[in-house]
């Protein structure tokens, strides 16, 4: 791969260099800066690393030239921070590119992120709060041959903390927009696309037949007309298997639908989604949150407010089947209910099964029905958000959350399946010269796992630059722990400083339906972050 990046640099060099004689390249970047300083905490069951502190770092800088950009993004761990994988401690650039952009062609050689359709088939991507970062070490193509018509192609090997996989990706993807091909004039888009990846990985074991190369494909319409919108994908993968359980050998399949209308004051979404045996990693003993060749969100509502989000759902690969509603209705200004300023009404239902069928060792399915719904409950969620503002300074929101969570078999162990209801209140006021208050209050109620829980935050803005809070997340149905939190923060321009003091809840941090399990802490955090 070096001799890749020298003989690039040789290329753009010599072709460019009557274009660089007339433009002048622009620098930019970004750094962040995430630390905290550790204490044990026997009452939430914290303890603290030897050196007591932890310490992510990120910079990043991209150079542009004309059509001709280079960037590199240098990590340091030192250590990382508690939660975070422990291969992550180390230093060093983990990801640089040179690429070429022209008005129909975009040559990248090194790292880069990319996604076919919905990323259900493949994604390359980062998120820092989780410590994931897949990118591809390759070459990466895009083509504009017509107006219509979009390829894509890819090839390399995963990120793998400070290293590569041994895995090799290589895929391709294409769209075409069907109705602007046909010169049909109108409100309405039809786009039809693919695409198709392998995976391929040695295999020396003793198994017979078992798959060194993994293919999987999708196929995907995209239609909206007015109001309307519909998109369906759905992804075959071909028969996969673990070095740990090489005797078992499954196929996975995926379908996501999507239809949305919306008009003004009114937004109306349904979604449904079924998974089997979709776990695909570039590396078949890769374990947490290593080598993701595709990408499986979670298809539910995400909730902003820290009890709502005590029991988050992480996608189930292995097989899921359900949906989600969404709906969302603004009542008029000057009405009876909608007041001065109107208010507006969200309604959210999610509910995932099981599939109906039969687990082999809990590792994948065989035999099961396509619309088949199991028994057994992974998820479901109703709730209901109404915000209103009552005057130029003073607004709220309310939301109501009923939910039932299987933890047994998100998390494991025996605590089964959760019940509870979560009510919030959140109140902002604006004062004078630029300062506001927001007052916050929850409550769940449950009579599982570790049974009522109590929370409140009260913050303070100065501005856009000065933020203080005071927070604190009450056991009291089990422990008669308090978990406080205080802190504050300073923005100016592109730079944000944070300090904090208090505790962490163990528990399953979720971005999106991806979740890593953090650890019980307690401590001092302050973080840095720049861009330029």
């Amino acid at each position: 791969m070096n001799r890749i990046y020298i003989c690039l640099l040789v290329i753009l060099t010599i072709t460019s260099s009557s274009l660089f004689s007339q433009e002048k390249g622009t620098l930019s970047g970004s750094f962040e800066s995430n630390n905290q300083i550790y204490r044990d905490d026997s009452k939430i069951g914290a303890r603290a690393p030897k050196d007591n502190f932890g310490s992510n770092n990120y910079l990043k800088l991209n150079y542009n030239y004309g059509k001709f950009q280079a960037g590199i993004q240098y990590e340091a761990y030192l250590p990382p921070l508690l939660g975070y994988d422990f291969n992550l401690d180390d230093e060093g650039i983990v990801h640089k590119y040179v690429s070429y952009q022209d008005k129909d062609l975009a040559i990248t050689v090194g790292n880069f992120y990319e996604q076919f359709g919905s990323g259900l088939l493949f994604r390359a991507w980062e998120d820092r709060q989780l410590g994931l970062n897949n990118s591809l070490e390759g070459v990466n193509i895009r083509f504009k041959p017509t107006n219509y018509i979009s390829l894509k192609a890819v090839y390399g090997k995963q990120r793998k903390y400070f290293d590569t996989g041994e895995g090799k990706i290589r895929g391709i993807d294409g769209e075409l927009n069907v109705l602007e091909g046909l010169e049909i004039e109108g409100n309405s888009i039809l786009i039809v696309g693919g695409g198709y990846i392998n995976r391929y990985q040695d295999y020396t074991g003793p198994v017979e037949d078992f798959p060194s190369s993994v293919n999987a494909w999708s196929a995907r319409v995209d239609f909206s007309s007015g109001k309307s919108a519909l998109q369906v994908e759905y992804v075959n993968k071909g028969e996969d298997g673990s070095s740990a359980t090489p005797q078992i050998i499954s196929k996975g399949e995926a379908l996501l639908a999507n239809y949305s209308y919306t008009q003004k004051g009114l937004g109306l979404n349904f979604s449904f989604r079924r998974l089997e045996n979709m776990t695909f990693r570039s590396e078949r003993e890769a374990v947490n949150n290593e080598l993701f060749v595709n990408y499986l969100p979670a298809n539910t509502k995400q909730h902003k407010y820290s009890l709502a989000n005590l029991y988050p759902y992480s996608t189930q690969a292995m097989g899921e089947i359900g949906g989600q509603v969404d709906f969302v209705y603004t009542i008029k200004k000057k009405s009876a209910l909608g007041g001065k300023y109107g208010t507006r009404i969200s309604l959210n239902y999610s509910h995932y099964n099981k599939l109906e069928g039969t687990q082999v060792d809990g590792v994948f399915y065989k035999d099961s029905e396509f619309l088949g719904f199991d028994g057994t409950k992974l998820y479901r969620d109703f709730n209901v958000e109404i915000q209103k503002k009552w005057s130029k300074r003073f607004k709220s929101y309310f939301t109501f959350m009923n939910l039932e969570y299987n933890k047994s078999v998100i998390e494991g162990g025996d605590k089964g399946l959760v019940k509870a209801k979560v009510f919030v209140s959140d109140l902002q006021y604006k004062l004078k010269k630029g300062k506001a208050i927001r007052a916050e209050f929850q409550y769940l109620n449950t009579k599982q796992d570790m049974q009522d829980w109590i929370a409140g935050t009260l913050e303070y803005n100065i501005g856009s630059r000065w933020s203080f809070f005071v927070s604190d997340m009450y056991n009291s149905g089990k422990t008669d722990v308090h978990y406080i939190n205080l802190g504050g923060s300073y923005v100016k321009k592109s730079t944000r400083f944070s300090l904090s003091y208090g505790r962490q809840k163990e528990g399953l941090l979720c971005v999106g339906g991806v979740c890593r399990m953090v650890p019980a802490a307690s401590g001092f955090s302050f973080s840095l972050s720049k861009s330029f």
